[in-house]
């Protein structure tokens, strides 16, 4: 499972994972196959809550389910075509990059992976490219493919001039590495300038296929390892990445950012008991990278640090130490907690009061993110210690602090989401997916636009037109034919149970027709 869930009645509630809470506002009914917060009005079926959770697609989490459960989804063509073809063009510019590396062209290029170690196998195996200087050499190349230049820009690989009409490469004179993930599709780009060009480092922009922090570069190449060893260290870079797997590493991934992102850690947490994250000696490098370890905290992911010597990264240190030395490295990896403790204490020092005062306030905001009590006593006792304060007196602040964090919450309440529906329209709506036998009546009564909201409307719209299959309108069935923000309105409305007698049903179908006429 991906978040814990306690029995409450028929249902089961926990802490919702798409918005801070204390109070568990998150429900799941296993009846009606829904998933609902009362808090922030997310809500669907297992399909929108991997949707969201993952950050995946429908196609995505539709795989998802058939592999937890043991289903074999035959691989079609996707349904997306837009999707596709942005997958088929990815692939197709790959090999027109990797032809410009190995072309007459690509000789500095060549020089330049040489001069960083990287072998002939390696850069085959990564299937990393060139991009020419040229500004219009990858547009030229499409063009005559018969592809147009709207598309193009979608797919994030040229730009528009300024000059009407005109239309330039986005990669330029730049080393390519292409962005493939665990199912071999090429999802995007990352380019390293040869020359004087900032930034240093660009991307894909976001895409239809691409999205920012979802994928782990290198995955493709060291998932099976990673599932075998039940370990994933994790490097910044994409050269850290690929030198650390030329030396051997083989479990080895780059989350191409300093810090991971919650959907990094929640595709790791499928396959790995421990992440091991790696950070640069330089200190610069390691205050950037220490606000992202909230994040590997929050998500529940076991993880530890290595930090590297100064002046060292992945990348320098394995080709002037060897794979060896890096392995003793790893052998005495810290605590995530541990590291950013000693780390902030390197930072700050604690020969003054204020120094000290400052790493606590640091240090409680990682406590904040650790579920288990247990381990959250653990924590204070441990900074307390290394601080030099008394544990008694560590306890009274982070208290005394979490009581002044409630007095606001209770001065400023966390909204409720507010409802964008009638009541009776909402009682329709449940009532015909509960009691399917009413909808010839009801469409006798009332059309779709009689509704009032219009997401509501085209709800109705479907339910109507679905009618008689009584099966595809079960609620959990339903919410795969709607849109996102139908689909959070619905699980709200099917959230509650309306029980009731035949003639009490009667009069309600009845009070709630001629209220929504009234309106």
């Amino acid at each position: 499972s991906y978040i814990p869930l306690k029995k409450a009645g028929r249902s089961f509630k926990a802490l919702c994972p798409f918005h801070p809470e204390k109070t568990p506002s998150f429900y799941v009914s296993p009846q009606k196959q829904i998933f609902h917060c009362f808090g922030c009005g997310e809500g669907g079926n297992v399909f929108h809550f991997l949707m969201k959770y993952l950050n995946t697609s429908f196609v995505e989490a539709v795989k998802q389910v058939a592999e937890i459960v043991g289903v074999e989804i035959p691989e079609k063509e996707y349904r997306d075509s837009g999707t596709k073809k942005i997958l088929d063009l990815n692939k197709l510019v790959m090999e027109f990059y990797r032809k410009q590396l190995n072309s007459e062209k690509g000789k500095t290029c060549r020089e330049y992976l040489k001069s960083r170690g990287l072998t002939p196998d390696i850069v085959a195996q990564f299937r990393l490219g060139y991009a020419v200087s040229q500004w219009d050499a990858l547009v030229n190349f499409l063009k005559k493919k018969g592809y147009d230049y709207k598309f193009l820009i979608e797919a994030g690989l040229i730009l528009e001039g300024k000059d009407s009409g005109s239309y330039y490469d986005l990669f330029r004179d730049r080393l390519i590495f292409p962005i493939i993930d665990n199912k071999e599709k090429v999802l995007g780009f990352g380019a390293r300038t040869l020359g004087s060009a900032l930034p240093k480092y660009i991307n894909t922009p976001e895409t239809p296929v691409y999205k920012k922090g979802r994928i782990l570069f290198g995955i493709h190449l060291t998932l099976e390892e990673i599932k075998k060893q039940r370990s994933a260290i994790v490097v910044e870079g994409y050269l850290d990445m690929i030198s650390l797997y030329q030396a051997g590493v083989k479990n080895v991934v780059a989350s191409l950012g300093t810090a991971l992102t919650p959907e990094q850690v929640r595709f790791l947490k499928k396959y790995v008991d421990e992440a091991i994250i790696i950070f640069d000696g330089d200190q610069a490098g390691q205050m950037a990278s220490l606000r992202g370890l909230d994040i590997v905290l929050e998500e529940g992911l076991r993880a530890k640090a290595v930090a590297l010597p100064p002046e060292y990264d992945p990348d320098s240190f394995v080709h002037e130490k060897g794979k060896d030395e890096f392995l003793k490295l790893v052998e005495n990896r810290q605590d995530i907690f541990d590291y950013k403790l000693n780390t902030l204490l390197n930072i700050y020092g604690k020969d003054s009061l204020d120094a000290r005062i400052k790493v606590v306030e640091e240090m409680f905001l990682s406590i904040d993110k650790i579920p288990n009590y247990l381990v959250r006593s653990e924590c204070i006792k441990k900074l307390a210690d290394k601080v030099g304060f008394e544990e008694k007196m560590v306890w009274d602040q982070y208290n005394l602090r979490g009581r002044k964090r409630s007095r606001i919450n209770m001065a400023v309440p966390e909204p409720a989401v507010n409802k964008k529906y009638a009541s009776a329209e909402a009682t329709l709506i449940n009532l015909m997916i509960t009691r399917p036998q009413l909808i010839e009546e009801l469409k006798e009564l009332l059309s779709p636009q009689e509704f009032i909201t219009p997401e509501l409307q085209k709800l109705v719209e479907k339910i109507y037109t679905i009618y008689p299959d009584c099966e595809r309108l079960k609620v959990g069935n339903l919410l795969n034919f709607v849109s996102e923000d139908e689909a959070n309105i619905l699980a709200e409305i099917m959230s509650e149970d309306i029980e009731c007698s035949p003639e009490v049903l009667d009069n309600l179908l009845t009070d709630c027709v001629i209220r929504l006429k009234e309106l």
